[in-house]
């Protein structure tokens, strides 16, 4: 544990950088959690590399509906990366993958904005596109853009929960010691933080969206 003073307009700050697990948490029911998160972007910049949290349930790893209506490219591409999996107090614990994502073409306008839907997680693997992470506690926005994105007016994102699934804690947990397949448990990540195979599509290394027409039924919910 290391603790960092400092004294900010005449006021004195002790930020503790802990390095505990989430082990002292024990999860929590369904009906103790909020069941629908929303953030308003409008107005909001993300620089490159910036990540926005929408919703933290940690240590609980859930199911549930994610929406938003965020900036997009002229042939549906989003311009951040709505990601969910698991952000720890340990960095080789971290893993973020992105979302799979359905545009919702008949509400979106291409090169402006474009509405995005995505079952967290993935309800059928082998319909989508990009399945993303399979045990999700995080969800939010990542710019792995070289620009800063600009958010208009009606920008937003949203997360219901339907289901809390398990807790993280292990054998449930990401990274070294945890019992998650590749890419989410990666060797090497111990001395280096990150995975050793580069195609490993884990954070921090994450390509653009992929949209995916997603023609499952509701029933892994």
């Amino acid at each position: 544990m290391i603790l960092l003073v400092a004294a900010v307009s005449g006021g004195i700050f002790t930020y503790n950088f802990a390095t505990a697990s989430h082990s002292f948490e024990q999860g929590a029911a369904t009906g103790t959690l909020p069941s629908v998160v929303t953030v308003i972007l409008a107005g909001q910049v993300m620089q490159p590399n910036d990540y926005m949290p929408l919703a933290d349930y940690s240590p609980n790893y859930v199911a549930g509906h994610f929406l938003a209506r965020i900036p997009c490219d002229s042939t549906g591409e989003p311009l951040v990366v709505p990601v969910a999996g698991h952000v720890d107090e340990l960095p080789n614990r971290t893993w973020l993958d992105q979302a799979q994502l359905n545009l919702i073409e008949h509400v979106s306008v291409k090169g402006k904005t474009c509405v995005y839907h995505s079952h967290i997680p993935a309800v059928d693997v082998s319909q989508v596109g990009h399945p993303g992470a399979p045990r999700i506690t995080d969800v939010g926005l990542l710019n792995t853009s070289p620009n800063n994105v600009v958010f208009r007016t009606g920008n937003a994102m949203s997360f219901t929960l339907l289901n809390v699934v398990g807790n993280i804690n292990p054998p449930n947990n990401y990274g070294p010691g945890g019992n998650m397949p590749l890419p989410y448990s990666c060797p090497g990540s111990t001395s280096t933080n990150t995975c050793t195979t580069p195609s490993h599509d884990v954070y921090p290394y994450l390509p653009r969206g992929h949209i995916s027409f997603d023609n499952g039924t509701h029933a892994g919910h």
